[in-house]
Parts: C-alpha cells; structure tokens; sequence
C-alpha cells in the first residue's frame, strides 16, 4: 500500500515537472519572438495593413471647338469620421459637437441637428473608425464643410475623411454621344474617351493606407505619397449648335421613314473638320438612340453617289467630257444576260453626259464604264484606289470600316459596268464624302478630323493639322466639269427640291437597293433600300461639305431626294443662317410702293424694319401690333391678346410666333420655312397650358 502511495507521488510530481519545463519552454520561445523575431514579424504586420494605394488622376475635359463643354468629371464625396482621433481630444468634440449638428442639418436637411448629435455622440462612444457621415456630397458643399468649426482642424485632428469618387457627365445628354464616348455594356470605352483615355486620363498619384477593423481602409500621412498629375482637355471641331441641328432632323426624318437607322456627317471643306456627325438608329422600344457610328464603322454599297468616281476616272483618263453623248436606249442595258436598269423609259434616248447624271441613269454610267474599261480594268481599280476607296480612314476613332472592293484578278465581265453605278463594293459614308469634298476642294482631298487640339492647363500642347492625303487628285479640268455636273442635279435634275434663291447646293442623289446578310437583296419578297445625298455649299465657293444617309426607309418614299435631301437642305440653311459670310451682299433699300410682306409681330421690330425700308411709322407703345398701309404711311395697330384665348399668329415670323405662344405656355410644333400661313388651333379658341399647337411656315 505504502509503495502504491509512493508510485502515485512520483507520478505526480515528474507530471508536475513536465509542465513547468513545458510552461519554461513557452516562455524562452515568447521572448526569443519577442527580442530576436519581434522587428521582423511586426513589419511583416504592417505590410499586411499599411499599402500604397493608387489615386486616380482627374480626367480631362471634352470640349467642342468653341470652349462648350462636352464631356466633364464631376466629383462627389464620401464624408467619414474616425473618432478613435477624437478620442486624443474630447474636449473638442465637446465644444463643436453643437454647431456640427446644427450645420449638418441646415446643409443636407434630411435630419433634424438632435438627430445628428445623438448620431455622433452614439459613434464617438463607439469609437468607430470610419463612419459614414454623408454620401454623395457635392465639390461646393464639400468646400463648406471643410472650413466648419472642428473639421477646419484637418483630417489629423477634427478625424474627417474625405473619399473623392468621380462621375463623367455630358453636359448635353446624348448629343454626340456616340462620338464623344463612353463606357460600353462590356467595359470597352468607345468614342473619343476610349480613343484618347491615355490622354485624358493623366497620369495616377500614391498614398499609404491602413487597413482597419471591417476591411475598410484610410489614408496616411506618409512621404511616399505622389500626387496625381490632370489629363489633358480634349478640344473637337464639333459644333455644338450644328451638332445639334443634324441630330434633331435625322432623329425627324428617321421617324418619319421608319427607317432603320441614318447618320449626318458636316464638314469644312478646306481643313477637313467634321462640325457635326449624327448617327441614330432603333433602339428595343422604337425609339432612335446612338447605338454605333455608321458614319465610320458600316461599309455599304453606296449605289448612285458612286456615279461621280466613274465618271471622274472617265474623265481623268480622256475618255468622256460633261457634253459626251450617251444613248440610253428604252432604260435597260444587258451586260452577259445580267440587265441593269434605270428608274423608268428616257423620254430623250440620247444625252449629254452631264444630263445623263442630273437624272441619274444607271445606263449612261454602266455603258460608259463598260465600255471604256472592261478590256483594262485595272485602270478603274488604280483610279478607285486614288480616290480613296480602298483604304479605311484614318479619324480620330476606333472601329473605322474597311472598304471592301474585289481585287481586280477577281472581277467578273460585268464588273466594271456594276461598279460604275455603286454596287459590287462596299464604303463606308466618310468614304464618299470625302472624294466630293475633294470635288469641293479643287481636287484636294483631306482627311476628315475631330481633334482640333488638346491642352493642358489652359496651354495648348498639341494642335492637329490639316492632313493632305493627295493635293492633286484631280485635275483642274475634271473639277470644272464635274462641279458643273453636281449644280446642275440641283437646278435641273434629281434634287431640284433642294432649290433655293438663298443658297446654292451642289451634290447628287443616291437610292441603293442593299443587300441584307445571307438574304440577299431581297427579305420576305421586300427590297431594302439606302437614300443618300452627298454635295456642299455655297456651289459657286464651297465651304461645307456634307453627307446624308439613311438605311432601310419604310414610309414615305425612299428615294434619296426626298428622304436625305431635305435633311441636307435643313441642315446647309441652319448654317447659311448662321454665317453671314455665305450671304449675298445688301443693296441699299428703296422705298417701296407696294404693301410689305410682315403684317403681324413685335410691334418694335416692325417699326424697326419698316423705317430703315424708308417708311413712316407712327408712334406706337404697345408690345404687338399688325400693319395697314396709307400711301408711304405705316400703321401699327395694336394687336389685343385675350387671356387663355388662342393668338393669331398668321403672317408672323416664327421668332415672333414662338414667343408669344410659348410666353402663354403653349408646346409648339413647327413646319417650314419663312411667315406662318396656318395656325392647327383657330384665333379665339380656348387653350390651356400645354396644349400642343402646329403651326406651317412658308
């Protein structure tokens, strides 16, 4: 029993060493960490909590040629607080506590100051080190707060944080858009963001920062920390108001069409600066929106508006002048059993190559072309290769569209006389605007641009030239005919409805029956055709060039007179209007014996007109007035307007028709040109706020 005790002790007691050699050993490894590995395990804890982290440079501007802002970065912030610095300071949270309430509240509104200051006091005991405060604070109100009593102290003592997080906006919604840019569905940037994002974005800044409890981080006061460089200012040769001109009436046109899609390119004929590219097409609800840039990126046959690179390489080559005859024949011409046919039966078989165009016979082009070049017709390929159409264009935009011509080894025996009327290739519509700019330009082709320059601070650092891509494409004598040629389709031939006593067009019409994918030219039975207008203005001394195309119209008409010829005219009198430079010179005025033309309107500008066309006006103090005549007399007459009664507003400017229904509140849709002649709601009627009103101008 004695020796069964003494075994029990023995145990007991090597136990009892064991642990005390175990308890001795933990503590020699605790104080080997702590004295020989202790730097290196805590700097191996602050790489896991103190980083460098990346701050975004501000993006840069987008602005159109003039200074107006296309594109910006607007900055809003995230307020937060660490109250643990707070906590090195009681007192002054004590003392400012109030006021940071009150401010809070009369700034942001949505709590009452009680609310706040219970909300900060319940943080404050909570040591919490990064509350959120505010979201989505503005720049101003951020400013604001920064020089309020506590937070004036700075991030280091007051323990506001200020998370700056950047917004791009276009100031204009979606004028341009397509073009000036954005981040796409896939996170690709498309437009001139995507294109430039090197440039616009600058260049990134540093900063150390501590990760802390809930995986959130704050930045740190360190020597490390780079501040981030701006990116440039992008400066376009758009034109805003143009811009929006082009937009509005293909978004009209298109909807008047149901077409499915269109796209307007304004350029200046000299520099080669685009000063407006729509491109609209339908969106999931019918709508139209800018979906993709077909003025750039969709290469189609182009059809009739290619007549004019046939005829040029005929005439570069001696073949033909504008007075060559042509013979039509019934409007059918056979090529190896393939016919090609015009719009209907010559009335005149035999023409003038110059009439031939001006009524755009597909016949005259194909005879000539075949005729002339199927035996070599390499020439045509080297001729269509100078003029561009082989070859994408080089623009200031991603996704630009390859030509697609056949190599010349590859034609067919009917290749030359497709080919001369726009089929057999596809380009792209900047393609066939820039060959008629070159028409324009005396035979000088220019590359189409959208950068005017980019800055930096204000300083210019960079200006894009004028790029020549041939400086005698043509020769003097082509030009001169071919000019010729594209007045007389506007004063004589295909687009007499783009006539006008103000300003010369000179340009061609196109309507192309295109193909759609792997169901040819045909898609349940139903052709799908492309209108087109091509040209510029002034034709006597061309400053802008321009090129209209819409795809697949359904309604009202398809022909490229109608569809994109009238959104060409729209677009060349909106400019016209704007640049007086383009008007005829003024003669001096002779009073007149008849009756004028403006017989209502704002009673000051009638006076104003009137006496400077040397008429007497009398006296007159009211706001509108309509007009009587008396020999060279003059009368205004004071023209009443009756509360919720609708105005006569027949024979007014629509300047003056706009205003006064517009003052009265009412939405007005207007119609053409020049005085008001009908009113869709009758004098005297009553109106309300809101109510919709046509009026036609002519």
């Amino acid at each position: 029993m004695a020796n069964k005790r003494q075994e029990i002790l023995l145990r007991a007691n090597l136990g009892f060493v064991a642990m005390c050699l175990l308890g001795l050993s933990i503590v020699v490894r605790a104080g080997y960490i702590q004295m020989v590995q202790g730097e290196h395990y805590r700097s191996l804890a602050d790489s896991l909590t103190i980083f460098p982290k990346t701050i975004f440079a501000e993006r840069g501007n987008i602005y159109s040629e003039n200074g107006r802002l296309l594109a910006t970065t607007l900055p809003t912030f995230d307020v937060r607080i660490d109250f643990k610095t707070l906590q090195n300071n009681p007192e002054l949270f004590k003392q400012h506590l109030d006021s940071i309430s009150i401010l809070l509240a009369t700034t942001f509104g949505d709590k009452s100051s009680d609310q706040y200051k219970a909300e900060l006091k319940k943080e404050y005991r909570k040591r919490s080190r990064y509350y959120l405060l505010k979201r989505n604070v503005t720049y101003n109100q951020m400013e604001d707060m920064k020089s309020w009593p506590l937070f004036r102290k700075g991030q280091y003592k007051s323990g506001m944080i200020a998370v700056q997080n950047d917004k791009r906006l276009m100031p204009f919604g979606l004028l341009a858009k397509r073009t000036i840019g954005f981040t796409n569905s896939d996170g690709r940037m498309v437009g001139l963001e995507g294109k430039f994002d090197e440039i616009l974005k600058g260049t990134q800044g540093k900063v150390m920062v501590q990760k802390i409890a809930g995986g959130v981080t704050i930045p740190l006061d360190s020597k490390e920390q780079i501040t981030p460089e701006p990116g440039h200012d992008i400066y376009t040769t758009l034109d805003i108001e143009l811009q929006d001109v082009a937009e509005d009436a293909l978004y009209r046109a298109l909807q008047h069409h149901q077409a499915g899609h269109g796209c307007v390119v304004l350029m200046e004929v000299k520099t080669g600066k685009i000063k407006a590219i729509a491109n609209l097409s339908t969106n999931k609800d019918s709508t139209y929106g800018e979906n993709f840039n077909f003025a750039v990126g969709e290469a189609t046959e182009p059809g009739s508006t290619f007549k004019l690179a046939t005829v040029a390489a005929l005439m570069e080559d001696g073949l033909v002048t504008a007075n060559t005859k042509v013979d039509m024949g019934n409007g059918i011409a056979t090529f190896y059993n393939l016919p090609i046919k015009d719009h209907e039966a010559p009335e005149i078989p035999v023409v003038t190559l110059q009439r031939a165009i001006e009524i755009s016979s597909n016949v005259a082009v194909a005879k000539l072309a075949h005729a002339n070049y199927s035996a070599t017709p390499k020439k045509f390929y080297n001729h269509l290769e100078d003029f561009g159409f082989t070859k994408k264009i080089d623009i200031e935009l991603s996704g630009a569209a390859q030509p697609k011509l056949a190599d010349v080894k590859k034609w067919s025996g009917v290749s030359t006389a497709y080919l001369a009327h726009g089929y057999e290739l596809q380009i792209t519509p900047l393609h066939t605007l820039m060959f008629y700019n070159a028409i324009a330009n005396n035979g000088t082709m220019v590359v189409p641009h959208l950068v005017d320059r980019i800055k930096s601070y204000n300083q210019t650092v960079d200006t894009i030239n004028t790029t020549i891509l041939k400086e005698d494409m043509l020769s003097e004598s082509t030009v001169k005919q071919l000019r010729k040629i594209l007045e007389g389709v506007v004063e004589n031939g295909t687009a007499m409805n783009l006539k006008t006593d103000y300003l010369r067009v000179a340009g061609k019409t196109g309507t192309a029956v295109i193909a759609q994918g792997s169901k040819g030219y045909k898609k349940d039975g139903a052709k799908a055709y492309q209108a087109s207008f091509c040209g510029y203005f002034p034709a006597e001394d061309p400053k802008y060039s321009m090129i209209v195309v819409i795809n697949s119209p359904s309604t009202n008409g398809y022909y490229g007179n109608v569809v994109a010829g009238s959104i060409f005219k729209e677009v060349a009198d909106k400019v016209y209007s704007l640049n007086l430079q383009m008007h005829k010179p003024f003669n001096t005025p002779v009073a007149s014996t008849s009756m004028p033309v403006l017989s209502k309107g704002f009673a000051a500008d009638l006076a104003t007109v009137y006496s400077y066309l040397g008429k007497k006006v009398n006296q007159f103090t009211g706001d509108w007035a309509t007009v009587t005549q008396s020999n060279q007399q003059i009368s205004l007459i004071e023209k009443e307007l009756t509360k919720d009664l609708m105005p006569d507003v027949v024979g007014m400017t629509m300047r003056d028709a706009l205003y006064l229904l517009e003052g009265e509140g009412l939405r007005v849709n207007v119609s053409g040109f020049g005085k008001v002649v009908s009113q869709s709601v009758l004098p005297g009627e009553r109106v309300n706020k809101g109510t919709v009103v046509a009026i036609e101008l002519r």
